[in-house]
């Protein structure tokens, strides 16, 4: 795939399976796929732009209050509420956070060091330049953030086996969590809601993101290069291109 930003056209794609904590096999079928895509296009230096899914990131919310415009009492906040709800040490995730708004409690998001550390070397070997690594759920909430925030309600990103579910009032996400998902459930699944509640849903599966022609599927607009129905397993990549 190519770029990220308006005008970016998709011109190649390809999808490399593995079975989950072994994708050294996908990652090596990867590497020389850019190394092709590289030597048609005689680039010396393409750049590599990474999304991780569901399984791949730690998720919490840091309840709002005035001491998080400090930096060091909310990555000490952040850590502490990690352990406590991971049981796993914060020294080994990276943390990044979403922009601080008043009032309201602050998205964090935990990457592994190791990850961070397999991506860049990855890249390198590659040869490519590491523009970017994001969490999904960053991609596709600022793709969809003009709809979103207009709603109240509740968003599953569904990828693969498991499905991010995230609660969100006008803009701000109030409550994240990660829980299995089986496919074929979904349509069963989603209530009536209440009021002006809305259930909205992304995901990788054509047949999810179908919703049973439920208006709660987010779909992304063929062109550029792609066509959504035929192409939804790259659907939070694609988030990315316009």
């Amino acid at each position: 795939m190519q770029g990220r930003g308006r005008g970016a056209r998709v011109l190649r794609k390809a999808r490399f399976g593995f079975e989950p904590g072994a994708r050294e096999l996908a990652m090596a079928s990867l590497a020389e796929w850019i190394g092709q895509a590289a030597r048609e296009a005689r680039r010396r230096r393409p750049s590599l732009e990474w999304v991780l899914g569901a399984s791949e990131v730690r998720y919490l919310l840091l309840p709002w209050t005035p001491d998080l415009a400090d930096p060091r009492f909310r990555d000490v906040l952040a850590a502490a509420s990690f352990e406590q709800q991971f049981r796993e040490d914060p020294g080994l995730f990276a943390a990044r956070f979403a922009g601080p708004v008043y009032g309201h409690a602050q998205l964090a998001a935990f990457v592994p060091h190791a990850l961070v550390a397999e991506i860049g070397a990855h890249a390198s070997a590659s040869g490519c330049r590491l523009a970017r690594i994001e969490p999904a759920v960053a991609v596709v909430w600022a793709r969809f953030q003009p709809l979103l925030r207009q709603e109240r309600g509740t968003l599953l990103l569904i990828d693969g086996e498991r499905q991010l579910v995230l609660r969100h009032a006008h803009g701000q996400i109030a409550q994240v969590a990660l829980r299995p998902f089986c496919t074929g459930t979904l349509a069963a699944s989603l209530p009536a809601g209440d009021g002006d509640a809305a259930w909205r849903v992304f995901s990788s599966n054509p047949v999810e993101t179908g919703c049973a022609n439920s208006e709660a599927a987010l779909r992304l607009a063929d062109g550029h290069g792609f066509v959504a129905v035929e192409d939804a397993g790259y659907a939070f990549a694609l988030c990315g291109v316009y």
